[in-house]
């Protein structure tokens, strides 16, 4: 049977606050070159996702964005990718659905695949052959998640709970005493029992039983503990029909916006049916909206991975990253273009043409000042100088920088932001 065809759609949303000063409203990280590479997190995701595709991508991104996203996917040879402007932030169902209802009109059996246009993966080969396994699931009307093996107690990221082991590569039924109480049914029992399309050898596709919000330390730890955890990366596949009648199911007027505005899409009318409608759709995460309510009636599979995954959600994320690329310590390190000097007990990355001396100091220093960096004695420490504003933080705190971001408004530098 010829496979169903396959269309990625790429949410380019968000402002990125935990990279504030580099992210702003007006340049969000999705279009930053956060690493070095010469290619934007955007463009790095086309790369990987367009050699897997049937037919052109659509990045669904905000009117402000648009033109600039334009821009980036004609310099980086996806012209053919296709934008959608989304009048105003919606959270990812909206912008997915709308998506969706319009790979529908046009490919009435396609498989979509959602994937964030800011996140970082290394290992390719190995997201192509997840990809693989998950439509083969989907085309028997599965949601399906890509789910990341953790390699740490991580606090900044949501969970998966799988009906089974995370190291059972081999895809063995567990039975039911093993599972623990959220998991007492065996995955024999479940509509989405466990498989590995094709048979043979490649990624196995597991039931879900629940996605967990992010927790605290003890309680991640908790969860790797057990083998049956997996981090949630917001990556779906799924029959566009399929997800489309379900949402019609759990909120009707979404799913029904979403599809009237696909028929408009094209047409005269679509600029004022985009006007009216957008505002009406309901305004709520993916997960919320689909991936949890389905899991709990167990109509939900996931294809666990390893893919060298990363969401660069902040200043400490990319730090790690900036580190892995280089594979170097106990020096500075030239990531882009900056020049730096350091003793042998320093360990200083820079991202950027920054001009930085240090002693004793584990650093990260992006931007191109016009005066030279002097580090003493630092420890685990971001600084970001830009034409307009210098951030120096703890790593270790990175995830509180949004609560500073969000008081620029109050204290009269929203134009900052």
């Amino acid at each position: 049977m010829v496979p169903a065809p396959f269309v990625p759609i790429i949410p380019a949303g968000g402002s990125g606050t935990r990279l504030w000063p580099l992210s702003r409203r007006t340049h969000p990280k999705f279009l930053l070159d956060l690493t070095g590479s010469g290619r934007s997190l955007l463009q790095q995701t086309l790369d990987r996702l367009a050699p897997l595709a049937d037919a052109p991508p659509l990045v669904v991104t905000g009117i402000a964005h648009a033109d600039a996203v334009r821009t980036q996917l004609a310099e980086a040879s996806h012209s053919s990718a296709r934008v959608v402007a989304e009048p105003s932030p919606r959270n990812s169902m909206p912008a997915i659905a709308l998506a969706a209802a319009l790979v529908e009109r046009e490919f009435p059996d396609a498989v979509i695949g959602s994937f964030a246009a800011d996140h970082l993966i290394e290992d390719v080969d190995a997201l192509a052959a997840a990809v693989t396994a998950a439509r083969a699931a989907a085309e028997e009307g599965q949601l399906v998640t890509l789910g990341i093996r953790p390699t740490g107690p991580s606090t900044a990221f949501g969970y998966i709970e799988m009906a089974g082991d995370s190291g059972n590569v081999q895809g063995e039924e567990m039975q039911g005493d093993e599972l623990g109480a959220s998991a007492a049914q065996s995955p024999a029992d479940t509509p989405n029992a466990t498989m590995r399309p094709g048979g043979g050898a490649g990624p196995v596709v597991l039931p879900v039983t629940r996605f967990v919000e992010k927790p605290d330390r003890a309680r991640a730890q908790a969860f790797l503990d057990t083998g049956r955890f997996l981090w949630n990366a917001g990556m779906f596949v799924v029959r566009a029909t399929v997800l489309l009648d379900e949402l019609s199911a759990q909120i009707p007027p979404l799913a029904h916006g979403a599809r009237e505005l696909a028929a408009a899409h094209g047409t005269e009318a679509w600029t004022e049916r985009l006007e009216q409608i957008w505002p009406t759709l309901t305004a709520i995460a993916i997960d919320y909206a689909l991936a949890e309510p389905l899991a709990a009636a167990g109509r939900v599979s996931v294809v666990p991975a390893d893919l060298g995954w990363d969401d660069v959600g902040d200043f400490a994320a990319l730090a790690r990253q900036l580190r892995a690329g280089t594979g170097t310590q106990g020096s500075t390190q030239r990531t882009d273009t900056g020049v730096q000097t350091g003793d042998a007990h320093s360990d200083v990355h820079v991202l950027g043409n920054a001009v930085v001396d240090a002693v004793s100091s584990r650093a990260t220093v992006y931007g191109s000042p016009d005066r030279p960096l002097a580090l003493v004695g630092l420890e685990g420490i971001s600084i970001v100088d830009t034409e307009d504003a210098l951030l120096v933080l703890a790593d270790d705190r990175a995830q509180e920088l949004a609560a500073l971001v969000a008081r620029l408004e109050e204290r009269g530098r929203g134009h900052l932001r």
